[in-house]
């Protein structure tokens, strides 16, 4: 059966098999509208909607026309270094505006986007990169440092931040012809490494045309944004988004948490929730009940197969007028099956339907000679079009063997999904699995094989069998089958370790099964099907091994056991090496909070991941600054890693109290190396923080000879940190006592930068007031007025997560207002701290970014004030990143090095 859109005088729309009611600004997508390029398409909604409101992200909202400028100012900074010619160019950002607006900017010079998701393992972005040949990367102050590692010789960087504000906003007048590339969608490769999918203008177009004609965009809309910039899911959900007028909200799952999003979608009124199954399953799992998405008219699932329970969990959860969408696609051919639910349907199978076709994609069921099999028998699904993928760049053979010519004639090719299904006599096309070994996994498809080579190249397998099981009904899981080369063989947390650096996260197996041979079929070929089920129990029980002590620790212990699938779970047991994996922690702590009323920060995980360093969180009910700490809640020392023979080294806390931002420092410096943290008197709240510099050091000192009676000391400090252990060096040079190494860590002097020159810094302010409304103004208001180098926004954002909290405008909790005081007291004992000289060793790891991240003129010494008060010696490396991702991943990694190197030697 079709699925061509038909109207009738009710405002109502046919589609497949539906009558749905279509938004009362819906416009039909014509067929003729797709000869053109994708940029066009843009620029038509930009004339027609310049005030709407194109993009909003946690930091920003743009209009079309905003957008619009940005994406121009991009494309005529390419064009006049680079061009008219086409070539690719790579881009590299996170999430958010700065990506979004850059696709738009690309596309309009008629070059080749290969997109890039920064999150992935450096070896897998360097082969993209030069399996691409791409001339230019396109990156900003964030990104800068990992674009920098990958460009190579040939490959230029270009940094967004740095675009000119002179640069024209004009609309540029290139001719592109609707058959030219656009852009090149990497997927996981069946030979072992990524393999690029080449994407036309004319054929996003279409794939634009048959979501809006079968969701029923219209510029009404609000669409919530959950996918990578880097799949073909995230490009088709802007695409429909901001091709058709609607407004598409960017959110970070990650980031934000499943909880959030729940108050997302209700206070930004958004109506089209779109994501890959996995994500939605996790994320109604987090639902109470009360939850009440008024707005929501459409949910759309994707990206592998949906189950009755997610059908009815749409059904328990969701408004009356809204409907749920099942889908189809491939990169290589974009959705072409959808499958309509609404309250009435009733749906009698576990998976559901992959229901019926779209314009100009007709589905073919072919037997291994290629022949079509039967009516209502099974077969490879196949896709007749004119619409099909341009090809695999790079990969003749391959683009040839899967994408052939029409046999029955005709200008279409066929792409062969390697899919099996079967259609009903209406025309519904039911899905029965994979022909080959590839699989999907939360969203993503992926080729096993990729996975094995990785694991062969660790040269200590003679076997290696990765497939993915669901011995958890819903719960697709990867699971490593390894037959080892010798023993002792590596264990599950050193293979996660190793393939952590080779591949993104989602491609790395929950389960490793160690195997003396691998099962094999009658002709010798490996028997997937007789691979055993990883056990659920674990398969050893050490030593070390202790059951709960207490009821909150059963509680999360059966918490854990039930996500993880691995029986029992010992109160010391890791997270990660027992299969779990990020998104599994955000459905983890959405069930904590839940079960146990306690709302935790996801990042409490990552620095103990073990079920009594999360019991002891809620028992003490302390906020995260506390959770790594072995001694009570009084004391100001933290042991971070207490672990190691060599002398400690102790870090103090920056300007808002909390010590978490140095577990990756602590992880990367070893087990060798003891870490321990200094975090502020008045955390308890029952004695008053300290607010004079000389004071806080003295107590911080007394603090440490509990650890170390005597010197030479190791001390150190991310931002205000820094400031704290140069008073804490300097008394202790005082007292006789030898500090042999200390570090700060990105710490300036206040005062010790330049401002460009007032008639430089008016209009940038205005731009950014202009962008930023009351929330920038406020922030300068503040900074102003403290004459710091750290306003109280800028010093807690990256770790309290406070926002504008701090500035009392969103919350009055005794938590925050605790938080407010160690800042206060912190500022104060800044503001008065007079910064005498130091004639010993100072080590100043200072980053990169030479303006910093304000972006309005400020230029700091390149000593940042020190060279004027330390009189003996002064070394300043250079870290890669910023000030507020020093401490985060991939920078902390060279931080670490750095810091290895100077204590080996001190």
């Amino acid at each position: 059966m079709s699925s061509l859109v038909t109207t009738n005088i009710f405002n109502q729309k046919f589609v497949g098999n539906k009558l749905i009611t279509a938004p009362a600004g819906f416009v039909h997508f014509d067929s003729k509208d797709i000869e053109q390029s994708i940029s066009t398409r843009f620029e038509q909604q930009v004339n027609k909607y310049p005030n709407a409101i194109a993009l909003k992200t946690s930091k920003e909202t743009l209009t079309y026309q905003q957008l619009n400028n940005k994406a121009n100012q991009l494309a005529n900074t390419i064009l006049s270094q680079r061009g008219k010619q086409l070539e690719v160019i790579a881009l590299l950002l996170e999430k958010g505006v700065d990506f979004i607006s850059s696709i738009f900017g690309i596309l309009k010079t008629g070059k080749i986007i290969v997109p890039l998701d920064s999150t992935f393992p450096v070896d897998r972005l360097s082969y993209i990169l030069e399996d691409t040949q791409a001339v230019l990367i396109i990156t900003n102050n964030q990104n800068l440092t990992l674009a920098r590692q990958l460009a190579n010789n040939s490959c230029q960087i270009f940094n967004i931040d740095e675009i000119p504000h002179h640069i024209s906003t004009e609309n540029i007048h290139i001719h592109i012809l609707p058959e030219n590339p656009a852009y090149i969608i990497y997927t996981s490769g069946s030979t072992g490494k990524p393999k690029g999918v080449v994407q036309s203008h004319i054929n996003s177009l279409h794939y634009c045309m048959t979501d809006t004609n079968t969701l029923l965009i219209s510029p009404e809309d609000r669409v919530i944004f959950l996918y990578s910039c880097s799949t073909l899911g995230g490009l088709l959900c802007i695409f429909y988004t901001l091709l058709n007028g609607a407004s598409l909200y960017s959110y970070d799952v990650k980031k934000e948490g499943l909880n959030n999003l729940v108050t997302c979608l209700i206070t930004e009124e958004i109506t089209i929730y779109h994501s890959f199954t996995t994500l939605f399953r996790h994320f109604v799992d987090t639902f109470t009940g009360e939850e009440q998405f008024r707005k929501i008219r459409l949910v759309k699932l994707g990206g592998e197969a949906t189950l009755i329970r997610d059908v009815e969990n749409y059904k328990k959860y969701f408004a009356n007028h809204c409907v749920m969408y099942a889908s189809l696609g491939s990169t290589e051919a974009g959705t072409f099956r959808n499958f309509i639910v609404d309250k009435n349907t009733k749906i009698h199978v576990n998976n559901i339907p992959l229901g019926y076709g779209v314009e100009g994609m007709e589905v073919l069921l072919l037997d291994d000679t290629g022949a079509e099999v039967e009516t209502g028998c099974i077969g490879e699904i196949a896709i007749k079009s004119e619409y099909l993928a341009l090809g695999y760049w790079q990969k003749p053979e391959l683009t040839e063997a899967v994408f052939t010519s029409n046999f029955q004639g005709g200008t279409e090719r066929v792409y062969r999904t390697g899919d099996l299904g079967y259609i009903e006599a209406d025309g519904c096309l039911i899905h029965v699995g994979r022909k080959d070994f590839q699989v999907k996994i939360r969203g993503f498809r992926i080729e096993v094989t990729e996975i094995e080579m990785v694991l062969f190249h660790s040269a200590n397998f003679k076997e290696v069998v990765v497939i993915a099981r669901e011995d958890i009904p819903g719960e697709k899981r990867l699971v490593a089958y390894l037959v080892p080369q010798q023993k002792p063989t590596p264990t599950t947390k050193e293979l996660r370790q190793y393939l952590q650096d080779k591949l993104p996260e989602y491609m790395i197996p929950s389960a490793f099964v160690f195997l003396d041979a691998l099962p094999l079929t009658p002709n010798g070929k490996t028997d997937r099907r007789n691979l055993p089920a990883p056990e659920l129990v674990k398969p050893e029980i050490t030593a070390t091994f202790e059951t709960p002590v207490d009821d909150v620790e059963y509680q999360l212990t059966k918490i854990w056991e039930e996500f993880l699938g691995v029986k029992p779970i010992g109160r010391h047991d890791n997270f990660f090496e027992l299969g779990g994996n990020s998104l599994l922690a955000v459905r983890l702590f959405a069930a904590i909070e839940n079960k146990l009323g306690q709302k935790l920060p996801l990042a409490s995980l990552f620095p103990v991941s073990t079920v009594a360093a999360i019991a002891q969180i809620i028992c003490q009910k302390q906020d995260l600054v506390n959770t790594l700490s072995t001694k009570s809640h009084h004391s100001s020392l933290v042991a971070i890693q207490p672990q190691g023979s060599k002398r400690p080294f102790f870090v103090i806390h920056p300007l808002g109290g909390e010590l978490l931002c140095y577990r990756n420092l602590a992880i990367h410096l070893g087990n060798e190396q003891p870490v321990y943290g200094l975090q502020p008197q008045g955390l308890d709240e029952k004695q008053p923080p300290l607010v004079r510099m000389e004071n806080i050091a003295a107590h911080y000192i007394q603090e440490i000879r509990t650890i170390q009676p005597q010197g030479p000391y190791l001390l150190g400090g991310y931002s205000f940190g820094g400031i704290v252990a140069y008073e804490m060096a300097r008394q202790l040079q005082k007292q006789g006592e030898t500090v042999s190494f200390l570090a700060m860590l990105d710490t300036c002097r206040p005062g010790y930068f330049q401002h460009s020159s007032l008639p430089k810094r008016i209009p940038l302010h205005l731009e950014k007031i202009i962008k930023g409304g009351y929330k920038y103004f406020v922030k300068k208001l503040i900074g102003w007025s403290r004459h710091a180098q750290y306003s109280v926004k800028d010093g807690c954002k990256r770790y309290l997560n406070l926002g504008l909290q701090v500035f009392k405008i969103s919350s009055n909790s005794k938590a925050t207002d605790k938080y407010l005081k160690i800042i206060d007291a912190n500022t104060q004992a800044l503001q008065e701290y007079q910064f005498p000289t130091y004639s010993g060793k100072v080590t100043l790891f200072r980053t990169e970014d030479e303006y910093r991240s304000d972006k309005i003129g400020i230029k700091y010494d390149p000593r940042f004030g020190w060279g004027e008060i330390v009189t003996g010696e002064l070394d300043i490396y250079h870290i890669p990143g910023s000030h507020l991702s020093l401490l985060d991943e991939p920078y902390v990694r060279v931080l670490a090095e750095k810091l290895q190197e100077c204590l080996e030697v001190v």
